[in-house]
């Protein structure tokens, strides 16, 4: 009788190992989630992630688009005071010239000074041109 006292003793884990073993047994239950509740969490992780990158690109792209406009705005802006500085420095010359040659001598000057700006432009625009590589078979 004492010997199965003895074995029933032994059989039965230590206080520190008791411990141990059910706070083992309780992180392990935890961890051991079936493999498809497991899955499950993590589609609806990816899911969430998803969702929160493309909400972050929405917003970075209204930003951006705002950023955009304003640019677009400042530079129609600078090109229509262009253009309209180019047509009263055109006018200025217009009206000195033709108060030294005349009316009709200033005009025809200052056309065919124009002109010749153009063709100058056009050509050296056309010799560019045709030095881009285009087509990479054609040399």
């Amino acid at each position: 009788m004492l010997d199965n006292k003895t074995a029933a003793l032994e059989d039965q884990p230590s206080p520190d190992e008791s411990g141990e073993a059910k706070g083992n047994a309780s992180a392990s239950s935890s961890d051991d989630k079936p493999l498809k509740l497991q899955v499950t969490d993590l589609v609806d992780d990816v899911r969430k992630l998803a969702e929160a990158e493309l909400e972050y690109y929405r917003v970075k792209l209204s930003v951006n688009m705002a950023a955009t406009k304003t640019v677009l705005v400042l530079f129609s802006v600078a090109i229509i005071l262009g253009v309209t500085t180019m047509v009263a420095l055109i006018l200025g010359i217009l009206l000195i010239l033709s108060h030294y040659w005349g009316p009709i001598a200033a005009t025809g000057l200052l056309t065919g000074g124009a002109l010749l700006l153009t063709t100058v432009l056009m050509s050296m625009a056309i010799k560019r041109a045709r030095k881009l590589p285009l087509d990479e078979n054609d040399q």
